[in-house]
């Protein structure tokens, strides 16, 4: 029986200033280390986790809602069927999201931020009390062990831990995580300067990530340029050098341009040039690429000259601003 009746969790989603693609086991398994620098948003997923009526069944409800009667087997959302049978949980249970932002396909770790925030419901709904670095390769776990889907371990380890961090990965998988030393207002003044869009497309990554997982070993200078770029970037974020963070991702969206076929198309390339034109630093599309969020680095006196411009494309501006939260317990009875 579980110590609790009804638990939610909220867990961020997460943005990328460096590195991504270095985190795909096809390279630092082979190459390794991986480097990338990433931060948590104060946008994210809630999760609750409720006592069914019915002990014998499992409703899980997104934007469907599930009924399992039978098994656990019936649940469609393989992330929450895979979560509740590593935890041995048959029966007996609800489990409701609720996204705060676009999530599907949109490049901002949503798939992840979802099996980290349901492992931390379900783990707390048990009674469990586990930390991030259990909830984060739980979730890896679940990604790409159980479900095979390609991808990277940042994402799960930024929505597990929150903050904005240097996160770098081993070739045996260890996984260090290292919080940039920016104080509060330091970190007040960095996301004054940040800008999010939403493209309106969303796409499935799986493809993407595939094509650039089969070609690696044809990009391997530029994936050990964008490592470097990492590790550049984790310094340049801590002295607050606005103007060569913007440079760092600028390069280090040129080198990801170029590693796979379906990263960007002639319409985002001339989003992201107008951005430039109006005053951005520098900048990159979230995730695999093809779409969902555009992430820039603005000057606050140049924003809303970028605002317009993209803005007058139909692209839509979601506030965000970096948060040192990640996955918690907000309730619990």
């Amino acid at each position: 029986m579980p110590n609790m009746t009804s638990v939610v969790s909220k867990t961020p989603f997460r943005v990328t200033f460096a590195g991504g693609g270095t985190d795909l086991p096809e390279y630092y398994q082979k190459f390794g280390p991986g480097a990338c620098v990433a931060g948590s948003i104060n946008k994210g997923i809630y999760v609750m986790v409720v006592e069914n009526f019915v002990p014998t069944e499992i409703r899980v409800s997104y934007r469907v809602t599930e009924d399992a009667r039978r098994s656990v087997d019936e649940i469609a959302h393989n992330s929450i069927r895979e979560a509740l049978r590593i935890l041995r949980i048959p029966s007996g249970i609800q489990v409701i999201t609720a996204t705060q932002m676009p999530s599907r396909g949109t490049g901002i770790g949503s798939s992840s931020s979802c099996a980290v925030g349901v492992l931390n419901a379900l783990h707390t709904w048990r009674g469990d009390r586990v930390g991030p670095r259990q909830l984060a390769s739980e979730a890896v776990r679940i990604e790409r062990d159980i479900l095979k889907e390609p991808g990277g371990i940042q994402d799960q380890y930024v929505a597990a831990y929150g903050g904005l961090n240097l996160i770098q990965v081993d070739r045996n998988g260890t996984v260090s995580v290292q919080s940039l030393t920016l104080d509060h207002e330091g970190l007040a003044a960095l996301n004054e300067y940040l800008m999010l869009f939403f493209t309106g497309v969303e796409r499935s990554s799986t493809a993407i990530h595939a094509r650039q997982a089969s070609s690696i070993s044809d990009h391997l200078e530029d994936y050990r340029r964008m490592r470097s770029l990492a590790l550049e970037t984790a310094g340049a974020i801590e002295r607050l050098d606005y103007a060569e963070i913007g440079r760092l991702m600028d390069e280090n969206w040129e080198l990801k341009r170029r590693l796979s076929d379906g990263v960007t198309s002639p319409t985002i390339d001339h989003w992201y040039s107008l951005a430039k034109q109006h005053g951005a630093l520098g900048g990159k599309l979230m995730g695999a690429g093809g779409g969902g969020f555009l992430f820039f680095l603005v000057p606050p006196e140049r924003q809303r000259d970028v605002q317009r411009a993209l803005e007058d494309l139909g692209l839509l501006q979601k506030p965000i601003c970096l948060d040192i939260q990640g996955s918690s317990i907000i309730f619990e009875e």
